[in-house]
């Protein structure tokens, strides 16, 4: 991970340096060489964001070119830290290499509050944030999870009132915290953007006068203390007049057996109103006839006929938009849609009857043309 990453710098080697513990870091990632590198170091921790765990869990068994055994436990790593692993990740990865504890945590470099999860067990798996009831009584007063309007994407506020209301334990809504009142000093916000740290603040959410800070971010906060993410804000998209999270479709369509990585977004559709649910996804063999129902089949028995992907994007897209720190990026591939001549060399297919199809450029001026209904 790169160290001008704040992930790497504070909770990585900061963390060592405060500690008096050895860090270890290498040149570049690489799936072939991470384990080596660490049974090299004699590692008892290792980080990740995003999509790292993914990328290890998706690389071949290490096996000992000598005595043909499998090396993927041997090594010291009792803790692996980070945030981003998936839930459809989280156990195969502990399961695959060892793990015996994750601890996962939430936060931005520019938000005033934070969330882990130290997780060795069932319970707590999958989530960002983790407490008990008195630090619980704590949180409220310094958090909030608020409705929001879908049709702005802000917080929605009540047309009687003006405020905000809070959704119920378990309910998912946008996550604020509370801002202090001397907020200019406190939050400086992104530099020589005012626009931008500007959306970044709300008031008068429950009472006149309040200020808070928007995350962005839909969450979830159970009556276990458990705090769960569901989509970025701008991310989630409508179709069918239903809100479709996008990590969760991600989860869901991951754990199908072929699947390596997946990355779902939204397109707009000629002539269709909301946005078509479109999967870019990595494969672990090259498609096939059976496979392609195997995947219609799937996506229909574990997800809600809304939430079923119309369109599957197979190629490099997906490779191509993860960012440095080995985070999924969504907007280069909501641009290029479905359109065929935008996607280079990847592939096209929708969901036709039980199956997917090639979508191929005929398809799209069918689309164009309002001779489709989807």
């Amino acid at each position: 991970m790169p160290l001008y990453h704040s992930s790497a710098l504070l909770l990585g080697f900061f963390h060592c340096l405060e500690a008096e513990a050895t860090f270890a870091v290498g040149r570049k990632f690489s799936t072939k060489t991470f384990w080596k590198d660490v049974r090299k170091h004699n590692a008892t921790m290792i980080q990740y964001v995003g999509e790292t765990c993914r990328y290890l869990m998706a690389a071949k068994p290490d096996i000992d070119p000598t005595t043909g055994e499998n090396l993927d436990k041997k090594h010291k790593v009792r803790l692996a830290l980070g945030n981003g692993l998936r839930p459809d990740v989280w156990a195969k990865f502990q399961d695959r290499f060892g793990i015996e504890g994750i601890a996962e945590f939430y936060s931005a470099t520019e938000s005033f509050g934070g969330s882990w999860n130290y997780s060795r067990n069932d319970f707590s798996r999958g989530a960002i944030g983790r407490n008990g009831w008195l630090y619980g009584a704590f949180m409220k007063r310094k958090i909030a999870i608020v409705e929001r309007d879908h049709e702005t994407d802000e917080p929605y506020r009540d047309p009687k009132t003006g405020f905000c209301t809070a959704v119920p334990r378990g309910g998912v809504g946008e996550l604020l915290y509370v801002l202090p009142e001397d907020t200019e000093q406190a939050f400086q916000g992104y530099y020589n953007n005012t626009k931008a740290t500007n959306s970044k603040i709300i008031c008068d959410v429950f009472k006149k006068g309040d200020i808070y800070f928007r995350t962005g971010d839909l969450i979830s906060w159970d009556k276990e203390g458990r705090m769960y993410f569901h989509d970025r804000i701008g991310d989630t998209f409508r179709w069918k007049s239903e809100n479709v999270a996008t990590t969760e479709v991600s989860a869901t369509i991951g754990l199908h057996p072929a699947v390596e990585e997946a990355n779902v977004y939204g397109v707009q559709l000629p002539h269709h109103d909301g946005r078509a649910g479109c999967a870019a996804i990595a494969l672990k063999s090259a498609p096939d006839d059976a496979l392609l129902k195997s995947l219609a089949e799937y996506a229909r028995a574990k997800l809600p006929k809304y939430a079923v992907p119309i369109f599957l994007r197979l190629g490099r897209g997906l490779s191509a938009a993860v960012t440095g720190t080995n985070k999924q990026q969504k907007h280069s591939l909501r641009v290029e849609g479905v359109d065929p001549t935008k996607i280079g060399d990847d592939e096209l297919y929708w969901l036709k009857g039980d199956t997917y199809v090639r979508f191929s450029k005929e398809d799209w001026d069918r689309l164009n043309a309002g001779q489709v209904k989807l």
